[in-house]
């Protein structure tokens, strides 16, 4: 398993001694990798990477950017609301929020005021794109979010690629170093799974796959965990290996 939040790795340790307490006395309990998923400042558009050097200097950096930009969107947005007249406030959104900030925390703070009463009906009333309150992304370019993975020794994986408006452009994140896919997630049927795999072969990319899980009464409804066939995961694992 992969623990892949949003713009941060804060929430790794936590996640690690979880799983430790719940593994067998055996030892044969499920080994956790910590990766990043960063939102780029292109739509929905969300980059997966794996096997960075978490201590490095410039990937400390990165992330502390990564963290400046969702707060300044989470205040423009707050902004935004306050103008349609919500009492809402920077101050109650991050005391919502125990990591890296964004959009769910506004969603809870409205569902406690009554405005919404779960995180998907704040998300489609409020918070998505074209609702009142929606402010674009403040992340990197694609390519930037790339070469922030790389610069840490790790590689980068497109996530969720329906969110693409154009395939097209994956020959150039490609040669920006793209090195993988998430074919396989929970709302794909398969002959979506088996398009971007094509296209994941055109591009020599490794696939993989992921549940997007974002916590219960989130908006996305999936559970957590996703599996994919053995012979995709040991070529994630030989990448894996040769990170650093």
């Amino acid at each position: 398993m992969a623990l892949t939040d949003h713009d941060g790795v804060a929430g790794f340790p936590e996640a690690q001694g979880a799983a430790s307490q719940g593994a067998p006395s055996s030892g044969t309990g499920p080994r956790l990798l910590c990766g990043i998923e960063i939102s780029t400042n292109d739509g929905e558009v969300h980059i997966l990477g794996y096997g960075m050097e978490l201590s490095r200097p410039c990937f400390v950096d990165r992330v502390s950017g990564l963290r400046r930009s969702r707060r300044e969107r989470v205040s423009l947005m707050v902004e935004k609301l306050q103008g349609k007249g919500f009492a809402v406030s920077l101050e109650e959104v991050e005391s919502c929020c125990q990591g890296v900030i964004g959009r769910p925390h506004i969603a809870d703070v409205l569902c406690r005021k009554g405005l919404a009463g779960s995180r998907a009906e704040a998300f489609g009333r409020w918070l998505a794109e074209g609702r009142p309150g929606y402010v674009p992304s403040l992340g990197p370019s694609p390519e930037e979010a790339i070469g922030i993975i790389r610069e840490a020794g790790g590689f980068a994986v497109l996530a969720h690629p329906d969110t693409v408006a154009d395939l097209a452009v994956v020959g150039e994140w490609v040669r920006k170093g793209l090195e993988g896919m998430e074919a396989h997630y929970p709302t794909y049927p398969a002959r979506t799974v088996a398009r971007f795999a094509k296209l994941a072969a055109d591009h020599g990319l490794l696939l993989t796959g992921g549940s997007d899980y974002h916590g219960p009464g989130t908006s996305r409804d999936t559970a957590l965990g996703l599996e994919v066939p053995g012979p995709l995961m040991e070529r994630f694992l030989e990448r894996l290996a040769r990170c650093g």
